[in-house]
């Protein structure tokens, strides 16, 4: 199974496209809930508040502890070490649970989807994946940063949905959410598109690591129908003083979920929040209601931010540095509009360097990669993948990732960067 690798070291990331596996692993690294100090600690290479995280879009190599069979490479986990033999698939012969790709034998592999096929298991094709994404090795793999729905997990935060629902085995499989009528109804962040009317962000880019289509966080608060932890993770949310305030509430489907979807069920849509745009270079039209706060025509607010995602936009005039804001647009600087500790997120006086805060990729300074559990605004910029990413600065000494277009800053129509300019360029691409 090919996957993307991180070094780490807490929640500093440094993507390293060649790679195979974790190069600072060792037999008795910690596992998924083990104490730890630095990444280092961790097999995963993620450690958060003195435990050891988990990480999607890594893969331990054979030998490495392990803890499920979703921390290896070979998808097999084996008496609490991965190993070197690739996970057996669905419906065929095994002698223990960790062999299979499912992690659960009953004389055969149990499968974990009979409609698709999960982490680990034989592929031709990417539709035949849960994932839709088959590797170069014909495997079923992780094609975005998180897990698609009713594939493979072992925890919540692998998920793009942030919710592992239990399994037969010790895997479980991916789900969302769902709490009712809101602007999408399953493209959260990471989920793999085809085009901006599948996304709440409304925003369909490759993923940096494999090209594969997903859904891109929008930058600032969360848009109405994405994922969110607490109320202050959505754009309305109560106490921001923002237009809309209080219009957006974080809104479980069960009290024990870990995570909610925001929802407006009544009211205008708040600041930074998703609006209608007759015609934009990014998607071409958006349909959503034509009813931001704060305008006597909704039409009048609705203003595309740096990656071209059509949001509202009532304020008048822009928010200068550390002044309350939705997302970058609303910043005089147009620099990246992340949480404190409280939530309450504020205007930045530049891009966010490593181990600084963020919301998305585009918060962090050129290169960098935003690690946040799913449906948090609270996450951290970790270390240099070499080439710009979605919303960030690009130029010809430091290019897009492959797949994203260098294109002039707020450019409508888009105007591709032209050689030379080092400045007022940013990585985004039209979708068609």
């Amino acid at each position: 199974m090919t996957r993307i690798f991180l070094i780490t070291s807490g929640l500093a990331i440094a993507l390293v496209l060649s790679c195979t596996h974790h190069n600072d692993q060792n037999a008795n690294c910690g596992v998924f809930g083990m104490n730890c100090m630095v990444g280092a600690d961790c097999c995963s290479g993620v450690c958060t508040n003195g435990m050891c995280g988990s990480d999607p879009t890594q893969c331990s190599m054979a030998g490495s502890s392990c803890s499920s069979n979703t921390d290896c490479c070979t998808v097999s986990c084996v008496d609490n070490h991965c190993s070197d033999t690739q996970c057996t698939g669905d419906g065929q012969s095994c002698g223990s649970d960790g062999e299979c790709c499912s992690g659960k034998c009953d004389g055969t592999c149990t499968a974990l989807n009979p409609s698709c096929k999960t982490d680990g298991n034989a592929c031709a094709t990417g539709g035949e994946c849960c994932s839709k994404y088959c590797d170069a090795n014909g495997h079923c793999g992780n094609g975005s940063f998180c897990i698609q729905d009713g594939d493979a997990c072992a925890h919540d935060t692998d998920c793009c949905g942030g919710i592992c629902n239990p399994g037969p085995g010790g895997l479980g499989t991916c789900t969302h959410p769902v709490v009712g009528a809101t602007n999408c109804s399953a493209g959260v962040d990471g989920t793999v598109c085809s085009g901006c009317g599948d996304c709440c962000s409304r925003l369909c880019a490759p993923y940096h690591a494999t090209g594969v289509m997903v859904c891109q966080p929008a930058e600032g608060c969360r848009i109405d129908g994405d994922l969110c932890r607490t109320d202050s993770d959505c754009c309305g949310a109560p106490g921001s003083g923002l237009p809309g305030d209080g219009n957006v509430h974080c809104i479980r489907e069960q009290p024990t979920d870990p995570v909610g979807i925001c929802r407006n069920p009544l009211g205008c849509n708040p600041q930074g929040d998703i609006c209608h745009y007759k015609v934009y270079s990014t998607c071409g039209i958006s349909s959503e209601r034509n009813d931001c706060c704060a305008c006597i025509s909704g039409k009048d607010c609705c203003q595309l931010d740096l990656l071209g995602i059509p949001r509202c936009n009532g304020l008048s005039a822009c928010v200068p540095t550390g002044g309350i804001c939705s997302n970058s647009a609303d910043c005089c600087n147009g620099e990246p509009c992340t949480a404190d500790n409280n939530g309450v997120f504020h205007c930045g006086a530049s891009c966010s360097p490593v181990t600084g805060p963020c919301t998305s990729d585009a918060d962090c300074c050129p290169g960098g990669t935003c690690v946040f559990p799913p449906g948090s605004t609270m996450g951290t910029c970790g270390g240099n993948t070499m080439c710009s990413q979605e919303g960030q600065a690009c130029s010809d000494t430091m290019p897009c990732c492959p797949g994203i277009a260098c294109n002039v800053t707020g450019s409508n129509p888009v105007t591709p960067c032209p050689p030379g300019m080092e400045t007022g360029c940013t990585c985004f691409n039209p979708i068609l």
